[in-house]
């Protein structure tokens, strides 16, 4: 099947389609974002189901369970889709329209800056499509491994990372609480008085974990979080519903401010991370992707200022 499986399809449609409805996990989902009907989108699927030879999906009631086949058929229509995203913007550099699809994943406490960044440069170039990605730690460290966007931005660096990675913003994190909260009056806390108190914090992996974990481990102390939340935002709510003190972004706190959330001034605090744009050796790195890079590098000379005003 493999060697005639390209003389039998005809066309990679069938594949985009199948690819949303496995991103999106729902045949009427993908029909609504590619503006095609049910019925079609059904055929389509039918239609590559029996080019592959093999069942992609099952239905469960109104849940789409993926056969073994459905997940590679799925690794691959991302690969060609990234592929044709790759043509148009060389193709397009080319004729010098600096026009095409542009790829970008980030984790999750990136995304409060990330926009800003993004809008900067839509309307510097008008013509690109921005396609952008945002997920836990986890989730954006496997489309890095599988090659899947043109440029990632990482806080905490896998050690591979390190001879390619870009060092782009500060990233401060700051220990908070209420406004009512007992140590919200004091000038002074040491980092053993604070981590007597209940902690809210990411889940063990984030780079805000791992920034907060290693900077204990330098002083000699353990880190036991009272709860683990997976979203800036739910731990922000938690602090404001006082359940606890929280590690947190500059960035979580700066672009969504709440007057009765308070910076704490811990001993040994803040701790100093660092944004990273970082590109994947298993992509092919387009010249669209080299002029947002140093979109990025121009556009950080004003956000440092702006975070340090």
């Amino acid at each position: 099947m493999a060697q005639h499986l390209r003389n039998r399809l005809n066309s990679i449609r069938p594949l985009r389609v199948f690819s949303h409805v496995y991103e999106l996990g729902s045949v009427t989902l993908a029909a609504q974002a590619l503006s095609l009907t049910q019925p079609t989108v059904s055929i389509q699927l039918r239609q590559l189901t029996e080019v592959i030879g093999s069942p992609l999906y099952q239905m469960r009631g109104k849940h789409i369970i993926f056969t073994e086949a459905g997940h590679a058929v799925a690794r691959y229509c991302q690969r060609i889709t990234s592929a044709t995203d790759d043509l148009e913007s060389e193709l397009a550099d080319l004729v010098d329209l600096k026009a095409g699809t542009l790829r970008v994943a980030v984790v999750t406490s990136a995304k409060y800056f990330t926009p800003h960044l993004l809008g900067d440069f839509c309307q510097k170039y008008p013509l690109i499509d921005i396609v952008l990605k945002v997920g836990n730690r986890d989730t954006i460290l496997s489309r890095y491994e599988q090659g899947l966007d043109d440029v990632y931005l990482f806080s905490h660096l896998e050690s591979e990372m390190n001879e390619s990675a870009i060092r782009f913003l500060p990233n401060l994190l700051y220990p908070v609480a209420h406004i009512d909260h007992p140590l919200s009056q004091k000038k002074e806390i040491s980092i053993n008085e604070f981590l007597t108190y209940p902690i809210l914090a990411r889940e063990p992996g984030s780079g805000t974990r791992f920034a907060i974990e290693s900077h204990l481990r330098k002083l000699n102390l353990s880190f036991k979080p009272k709860l683990v939340i997976e979203s800036n935002e739910a731990i922000k709510h938690c602090v404001l519903a006082e359940m606890g003190l929280a590690i947190l972004s500059q960035y979580a706190l700066y672009y969504e401010p709440n007057d009765n959330i308070t910076y704490l001034p811990v001993e040994t605090f803040p701790i100093e991370t660092y944004w990273h744009i970082v590109k994947s050796p298993m992509k092919i790195q387009t010249p669209l992707s080299k002029v947002f890079t140093q979109h990025l590098l121009d556009e950080k000379i004003i956000y440092n200022k702006l975070l340090s005003s």
